[in-house]
């Protein structure tokens, strides 16, 4: 009756599962935005203009280099508000 609250003995959520689960969804968004990108590049550049693949091949390669460089980010910031 100080006013204390009793010490908190669930432990909170597992952080390697949060960390697991969040990085899972935010690579599974990832990819689908990869696929969809590469079909609208294929569709546009290769089909529809006649562009040679090899042309437009590195542009595909940096694409899922600018998809993949803020994986860790979000991972980190939903993992540790999650955690909180």
């Amino acid at each position: 009756m100080s006013g204390e609250s009793a010490a908190d003995t669930t432990g909170g959520p597992n952080p390697g599962v949060v960390v697991g689960g969040v990085f899972a969804a935010i690579v599974t968004l990832t990819v689908i935005a990869y696929a969809v990108t590469v079909s609208a590049v294929n569709l546009l550049a290769v089909d529809l203009l006649a562009y040679p693949t090899a042309g437009v091949a590195p542009f595909v390669v940096i694409t899922g280099a600018i998809l993949t460089i803020p994986i860790m980010i979000p991972t980190a910031l939903v993992s540790m508000k999650r955690l909180e």
